[in-house]
């Protein structure tokens, strides 16, 4: 007498078994989305970690920006706890004046370096930032 040998899938989420068809993973919709939002929040903890400090970038540099344009001196920027390894896009301003901005989205400093003294040059971003280089190996 030959005996049947069955094989039960099991839902990934639960582990209950799964009944319908054979290409099942889950046995519910409660337990896809469960395991999907699950292994999702796993993948994306960095990106939303560096997400949320380059919104607080950017929450910082508004609060010092009301007018579109500000000078604040690097110590201010330390006491709000601004990250400086933490933003958005870089922009080069053309010769003469040479300065750097990073971008917190829609705000941008410069750091400058007036009379021996760290300060920061604080813009909301303007549209020509976006012409930066797209290729930074192409000159």
């Amino acid at each position: 007498m030959e005996i049947e040998k069955t094989f039960i899938k099991t839902c990934l989420q639960c582990s209950k078994p799964i009944t319908g068809r054979l290409d099942k993973k889950y046995c519910n919709d409660y337990c896809r989305n469960t395991y999907n939002n699950q292994t999702k929040r796993t993948a994306d903890k960095q990106i939303q970690e560096v997400n949320s400090i380059i919104r607080k970038n950017r929450r910082i540099l508004k609060t010092l920006c009301p007018a579109g344009k500000a000078r604040v001196s690097k110590e201010v920027l330390d006491s709000m706890e601004y990250n400086y390894r933490f933003f958005s896009g870089i922009y080069r301003s053309p010769a003469p004046a040479k300065l750097v901005y990073f971008i917190c989205y829609d705000y941008a400093f410069s750091p400058l370096n007036e009379e021996g003294e760290n300060m920061a040059l604080i813009v909301e971003k303007e549209d020509h930032f976006d012409e930066f280089f797209a290729n930074p190996w192409s000159a």
